[in-house]
């Protein structure tokens, strides 16, 4: 049994769970948690993948004592995200649910628009929003698509005291700057600007210390200052940093 366990924020793995096991493993970790910041790959498969890509990895996973939480992405099945299909050694986190690791108190915000579900693929002409209809029309169980994929904002108070901030979108504070692309229909274009404006309401509320997020496939960091409170109280800083695909921090 370690001492103390560290901690380590991942980005996007889209599916690929033996992969981030086995990085991590060659990497030397051990005895630690890995935090994905959504874009898991959660149910894209028959119903029971998950079980199958599990099974791939529990023995590493006991045998280092890694444990791998996850919050939800775009592309994830929210279905995943409600407390009832985790593993022991993997967990797939549900929204605005506090969960403290390694003494740091971490509130995950799962979600975020696909900006790309409006694009024709020029070689089968459709985009994803057609394919999954026709999957729905046809009656099939899988999905390429959820639309309920948004961020669902919290309907209680903010929790108090937070250490950092998981989520897949990014406040409209963060990088990137929004830029929207000619394919992205009108209704798209608003869910997305409402979705990071929504963030950034959580960001001046909650005022984290650390903000991890994924979605972009690309690393940004920086950090946001506010206003002080009070005439006695410094500016506070939230420092943000986006993690490309498989990209790992360690925090503790």
């Amino acid at each position: 049994m370690c001492n103390k366990r560290q901690l380590w924020i991942c980005g996007d793995i889209r599916g690929e769970l033996s992969g981030l096991v086995r990085n991590a493993v060659n990497r030397g970790i051990s005895c630690a948690d890995i935090l994905v910041v959504g874009d898991f790959g959660a149910g894209f498969g028959r119903p029971k993948s998950m079980d199958v890509a599990y099974g791939k990895v529990r023995a590493a996973l006991e045998k280092n004592d890694i444990c791998i939480y996850s919050i939800r992405g775009n592309h994830d099945d929210p279905a995943f995200f409600d407390g009832n299909h985790d593993f022991e050694w993997l967990h797939f986190m549900p929204d605005h649910r506090i969960i403290e690791l390694s003494g740091k108190r971490i509130y995950p915000i799962g979600g975020a628009i696909s900006a790309d579900i409006d694009f024709v693929d020029p070689l089968i002409r459709k985009s994803r929003r057609m394919i999954n209809e026709t999957l729905i029309r046809m009656g099939s169980s899988k999905r390429i698509w959820w639309s309920d994929e948004a961020p669902v904002p919290i309907v209680e108070e903010f929790p108090a005291a937070v250490d950092i901030v998981v989520s897949h979108e990014a406040p409209i504070s963060f990088e990137p700057p929004l830029v929207r692309a000619d394919y992205v229909r009108d209704e798209t274009w608003l869910k997305i600007v409402e979705s990071r404006k929504y963030l950034d309401y959580v960001l001046q509320t909650v005022k984290p210390s650390l903000w991890f997020y994924g979605h972009y496939h690309s690393h940004f960091e920086g950090e946001v200052e506010f206003a002080a409170e009070n005439s006695e109280c410094f500016p506070r800083k939230t420092r943000y940093q986006c993690l490309d695909i498989a990209e790992m921090t360690r925090i503790v």
